[in-house]
């Protein structure tokens, strides 16, 4: 191909000409090279998928790929932004309620609605498709070049053509294949950087652009904060036990300080009364926690000392730093101000924090962070000396990454704040306000499971798809734990056995294991995961969603694949082994990408539905039942807001509203406040508008007149009756 197109240079009649053509065609094949075969077949394959998905029947884009409504939330606010109608879903109301990098993402894409609403949407999906193949690229990458190409093989066919992932990652049509793609380069890019500081010297760029990416992650879904300041700690403190124990112990504070307060008080208490001022007092005990375990010496590598010292200075930074905690507590309410926080919590916090904080010393004196070469009381460096010594590079590297990352969520925030009237999105303002009550939407953690990330039955089951590997090997523990009713004590026996035989691979293979962990940069991951599980969960946030859960779906996926690797890699270095691995590692990936293809081809069909057909009847409905012009309150309302023509749908559960709409809804005035924004018609479940977060506020100024699927259209009146 590549000598065809060459003779095809006498056409140029310069010598520039045909210079520059052949410097582009030496870019192309340089650019051609940088993919291996099996990432070139894998982006084939995937692409052609979704290609295929993209141009089958117009009605199989809304019912059976694009299904969820919080979707068209993006969709509409994007067409309305290229209308000149601002950031806003119903043209009336200026709303952010939404994360930034996939609005950006959307908003040419949407252009394209003023000519067609099904063209933007195929173009979406193949967009789509693209971020599924440039992820899974991503995670060959990082798992090929740590482990082995046959396990990489297997991790990049995993995440391309597991079921569970595409559901929920990628037919939605939500942020979640751009924050996929984020997390991933981002692991790709420290993995990468932690080859180059050994050798070569970090420069200021390299910060720099590992910053930029940060700022990329952050912006993808703004919860994945935690991950981009986690990676930040894993950057600046290179080299020293710091960046291991230093992420895993902020996640030990959060937890056991906000959980001690649940088990003093009740999950249901907690997210009613106590969760703010838990939130504020975690920050308050990370900041002094942190302090006092280093000055105390414990962030030396633990081989430097003797159990009995590492034990010692644990206790007392711990003791210290509780005592501080309390004290700074009472003098804020002997100063007036009002803490609604239980004192025993603090004790029950410095038991649980320190048991953990030196359990998880004692593993890295023995395991991870072993080395037989530091001896005992020979090489310890003064934690202040220590200070002196690396405060100019820490702190220079730490206001160049800090700086890019928290000046750009620092413009952000006052974007939002001159442009909606609030610094953060309305719609996490509004869930967390739900989980205050016991609303008709989804409800904050309501058992210990959900509150960490574990319970298999609720929104807060951020570790799938490992879960349905659980539950599906908990069926075969039924003639150990018979009953319908024990399925919970299966599903935690499964995972118990399956974290015990990882630890076992983990303990047979410390060296190794520790070397792989640390080159795919699993500790920044995985703290980053518990942070934002907690964030929702200590906040009573009442509404969070499996799409939430990314950055944990890429931890299962290479945690999964480090696992496997330590259960083959003794017979790597056999080359007959080596190449059967790698051919039973195509041989699943055909399987799975043939599997996946099949789905998709069965469910996105070919001339099969009338082009005339509507896409949902209740577009259908409204068009028969309003006149044009109307301004239609619903109570979700995305997909019917996008496609129906000549009407205009105000959303009412504020998610995508204003800020002024949100406390109108506070403050019980919201049906004042819409019938002067020009709603005069809701469709709506009259009863589910009794409930909270609603009140019954709507009530006295509705008037029914039609029905439609056991919701009422109402007059939405001047007065209440």
């Amino acid at each position: 191909m590549v000598k065809t197109s060459e003779k095809s240079l006498s056409i140029f009649n310069t010598p520039q000409d045909k210079l520059s053509l052949k410097m582009t065609f030496k870019k192309e094949k340089e650019f051609l090279k940088k993919f291996s075969l099996f990432e070139m077949l894998l982006i084939i394959t995937i692409i052609s998928i979704h290609l295929y998905a993209a141009f089958s029947d117009a009605f199989n884009l809304p019912n059976f790929w694009f299904i969820r409504d919080d979707a068209y939330y993006y969709f509409k606010v994007a067409q309305n932004i290229t209308l000149g109608l601002g950031s806003s879903f119903d043209g009336i109301n200026l709303s952010n309620g939404y994360h930034p990098l996939w609005m950006l993402v959307c908003i040419p894409i949407f252009y394209l609605a003023r000519f067609d609403l099904i063209l933007p949407l195929r173009v979406l999906l193949i967009v789509i498709g693209m971020l599924n193949a440039a992820t899974a690229v991503l995670i060959y990458r990082i798992v090929s070049s740590t482990l082995s190409r046959s396990v990489g093989m297997l991790a990049a066919s995993f995440w391309a053509f597991n079921f569970y992932i595409h559901s929920v990652v990628y037919e939605p049509g939500l942020e979640s294949p751009l924050a996929a793609f984020a997390v991933a380069l981002s692991i790709w890019k420290l993995s990468q950087f932690e080859n180059n500081w050994r050798t070569k010297k970090v420069t200021p760029r390299q910060i720099m652009v590992l910053a930029a990416i940060s700022v990329v992650v952050m912006f993808s879904r703004l919860d994945l904060i935690f991950l981009a300041f986690m990676s930040g700690i894993w950057i600046i403190f290179r080299g020293k036990a710091i960046r291991f124990l230093l992420p895993l112990d902020a996640v030990i504070i959060f937890s056991a300080m906000t959980g001690s307060a649940v088990l003093r008080t009740g999950l249901a208490s907690y997210n009613n009364f106590y969760a703010a001022t838990a939130t504020e007092i975690v920050f308050l005990a990370l900041i002094i926690k942190v302090i006092s375990l280093y000055f105390f010496g414990t962030y030396q590598h633990p081989r430097e000392n003797s159990v009995w010292i590492t034990i010692r200075k644990t206790i007392l930074a711990m003791s210290v730093s509780t005592v501080l905690i309390a004290a700074i507590y009472l003098l804020l309410i002997q100063f007036g101000l009002d803490r609604n926080f239980p004192r025993t919590a603090f004790a029950i916090d410095w038991a649980s924090s320190t048991f953990l904080i030196l359990a998880l010393r004692l593993a890295a004196r023995f395991a991870w962070i072993g080395s037989d070469k530091i001896k005992i009381n020979t090489q310890i460096i003064a934690p202040l000396a220590d200070l002196q010594m690396n405060w100019k590079k820490w702190f220079t590297e730490g206001f160049a990454y800090y700086g890019i990352l928290g000046g750009a969520l620092g413009l952000y925030m006052l974007f939002n704040k001159i442009m909606f009237g609030t610094s953060s999105p309305v719609s996490g303002q509004i869930k967390r306000w739900w989980g205050t009550m016991e609303t008709i939407y989804e409800r904050p953690a309501l058992t210990w499971q959900a509150f960490y990330g574990f319970d298999y039955k609720e929104a807060f089951n951020a570790w799938q798809p490992a879960s349905n590997m659980f539950l599906w090997f908990a069926k075969y523990l039924k003639p150990m734990v018979p009953g319908s009713n024990t399925i919970d004590e299966r599903y935690y026996i499964a995972m118990l056995l399956f974290v015990l035989l990882a630890i076992l691979l983990l303990a047979f293979n410390t060296r190794y294991a520790m070397q792989k962990i640390t080159k795919m940069a699993l500790i920044p991951l995985a703290a980053g995961c518990g942070f934002q599980i907690l964030s929702y969960s200590t906040t009573a946030y009442g509404g969070a969603k499996e799409w939430y859960w990314i950055s944990q779906m890429v931890l299962i996926t290479l945690v999964g694949s480090l696992l496997i690797n330590l259960i083959i890699w003794p017979l790597q270095k056999i080359k007959i082994a080596r190449i059967t691995f790698e051919l039973a590692s195509i041989a699943v990936a055909v399987f799975m990408a043939y599997e996946f293809g099949s789905y998709v081809k069965n469910t996105m069909l070919y001339n099969i539905y009338p082009k005339d057909r509507p896409y949902f009847e209740v577009v259908q409905f409204l068009q028969e039942n309003t006149p044009p012009g109307s301004v239609i309150g619903m109570t979700g309302g995305g997909a019917v807001g996008y496609f129906l023509p000549d009407r205009t749908i105000v959303n009412m559960d504020g998610l995508i509203n204003s800020n002024e709409y949100f406390h109108a809804l506070q403050d019980k005035t919201a049906p004042e406040f819409l019938r002067q924004s020009g709603m005069w018609i809701i469709l709506a479940n009259i009863q589910l508008l009794d409930l909270p977060p609603y009140y019954g506020q709507f009530r006295p100024y509705l008037a029914k007149f039609g029905v439609f699927g056991g919701k009422s259209l109402v007059y939405l009146l001047d007065y209440p009756k």
